[in-house]
């Protein structure tokens, strides 16, 4: 009697056991709700949602570089039409049409714009300075004025680091020009005090060429912000397609037939 009993009541509690996880079935919509329901698909899930959550950090570090470079690109675009406005002011200054006078009132277009490439090479964004590298508290420019309240000299305070994103596994992004790159190797702030001094002047300038290779090397970081832009948004795209592939194993290991778990529950 007493081993009837202890069978029966061993039958009672596996298949209140087995209500309950049917019952719990229904109300998740999962088959799958603890490891004990099926350590193998368990494992498989935990694979899938470990996957994602990557996928996740990923997508979330590309949408961050793509505004970084946005504005990158945006400032150099500015830089880049300065400069082509600083090289049509070096051929009239030069120009023999144009005397002294002439040359005089030139410098001081020339020195608004100067004025302007300073402001847009200490561009914050986000409370981060765009063209520091990873000094990115610190401005990366110091302009020294004369006693004429104009720029004689301007110093840099950046580095030369570089700001890298993670977009997948092991793969990086550079997101950063550096003031060094845009600004510095192009002798351009050297090039536009030169030129805006000669004319101030009433004498030509030289420079013509420094602008015209400074121009070059801008139009090419704007080129590369691009050219990464691009293959970020190639990355996503991979990204949104695996994450779909994902979800769709995900549904297969961990979803419940809910037809099927109600009748195994009546």
């Amino acid at each position: 009697l007493e081993t009837l009993v202890n069978t029966t009541l061993r039958k009672v509690n596996s298949s209140t056991s087995r209500m309950q996880q049917l019952q719990e079935q229904i109300s998740s919509g999962k088959k799958i709700n603890r490891p004990s329901d099926g350590p193998a698909a368990a494992r498989r899930i935990l694979s899938l949602n470990t996957e994602n959550h990557k996928l996740e950090q990923y997508s979330s570090n590309i949408q961050k570089a793509t505004e970084d470079l946005a504005e990158n690109e945006r400032v150099l675009i500015n830089v880049e039409e300065h400069i082509t406005r600083l090289r049509e002011l070096t051929a009239q200054g030069n120009n023999d049409t144009n005397g002294p006078a002439e040359r005089k009132i030139i410098s001081i277009d020339i020195n608004a714009i100067l004025e302007s490439l300073l402001q847009e090479a200490n561009t914050k964004s986000s409370e981060r300075y765009t063209f520091a590298g990873t000094k990115t508290t610190t401005k990366p420019f110091t302009a020294t004025y004369g006693a004429n309240n104009k720029i004689t000299d301007v110093t840099y305070n950046g580095n030369q680091g570089k700001i890298e994103y993670r977009v997948g596994p092991g793969a990086t992004v550079q997101i950063n020009q550096t003031g060094e790159e845009a600004f510095i190797d192009t002798q351009l702030f050297t090039t536009v005090i030169s030129i805006r001094d000669n004319f101030e002047n009433g004498v030509k300038s030289s420079g013509l060429d420094e602008l015209n290779d400074a121009h070059g090397s801008v139009t090419g970081l704007v080129a590369k912000a691009g050219s990464v832009a691009k293959t970020l948004e190639l990355t996503e795209n991979r990204i949104v397609d695996t994450k779909l592939s994902i979800a769709n194993s995900l549904g297969e290991a961990e979803g419940a037939d809910l037809t099927e778990v109600i009748l195994k529950l009546k």
